[in-house]
């Protein structure tokens, strides 16, 4: 009685060996090519890190020129630095966040010199190279601020509007609204006002602003007490926690 021989199906991977041969021979026969393509890469990376390094010192560089104006031992008086002086580092600097935060100061000057054209002229400069940025939203406002010290009601609520819509949890929504329900004050919109009051006061979390809006809330219900039967007393807005 013969016995059965069981056979072992040859297996479908190549032996380790042969498949080590094969890479072997494969990168030896691309050897031209990877070693241009490493080479490529190097350069890549190279051009990388010193782009990397040199915008490191720019930035540097431009953090230090614009620390040293604002540390000036006349930075704090009449004669201190002018937007002029801040224009001048945004220009030496351009590309760096510095840059920006220069010009912001810059347009912020201008408006404390009472050169509202030159300072919303700056604002808007800042927030086209902002966008969604960290300057963004006190940019937006100035716009809005330098529009209404020109005398122009009509584009500074369009404008605090915007503020207002666009940045919701920065805290120049409430400086926005004060401002806006001031505008509105002046414009015999009454009802608007105490809308924008209420909505400040209502905020779940009081900002430094509540106290002003609770203050010029009561003064404007003393005025028109008639908005007095279709509210209750001052709205307290809820503790911060």
């Amino acid at each position: 009685m013969s016995s059965a021989v069981t056979q072992i199906p040859p297996s479908a991977e190549p032996p380790q060996e042969d498949r080590l041969l094969n890479a072997l021979a494969w990168v030896e026969l691309h050897r031209n090519q990877l070693v241009a393509g490493f080479a490529g890469l190097l350069a890549v990376v190279g051009v990388v890190f010193l782009w990397r390094h040199f915008r490191s010192e720019r930035e540097a560089a431009a953090n230090s020129a614009l620390l040293e104006l604002r540390a000036r031992p006349d930075a704090t008086d009449d004669s201190g630095p002018k937007a002029s002086d801040f224009l001048k580092v945004a220009e030496q600097h351009a590309s760096t966040t510095a840059a920006a935060r220069a010009r912001l100061l810059a347009a912020g000057a201008f408006f404390a010199e009472n050169r509202y054209t030159e300072s919303q002229a700056e604002f808007e400069r800042v927030l086209a190279s902002e966008g969604s940025g960290p300057l963004a939203a006190q940019a937006a406002f100035g716009i809005a601020a330098s529009l209404d010290a020109q005398d122009k009601p009509d584009q500074a609520i369009a404008k605090y509007q915007e503020v207002i819509t666009q940045f919701p949890e920065d805290s120049v929504a409430a400086q926005a609204r004060l401002a806006l329900a001031r505008l509105q004050e002046s414009r015999q919109q009454p009802a608007v006002a105490l809308r924008l009051y209420d909505e400040l006061l209502r905020e779940r979390e009081p900002g430094p602003f509540s106290q002003q809006a609770n203050a010029q809330r009561e003064a404007l219900l003393k005025k028109h007490p008639e908005l007095g039967a279709s509210t209750n007393a001052s709205p307290s807005a809820t503790p911060a926690k």
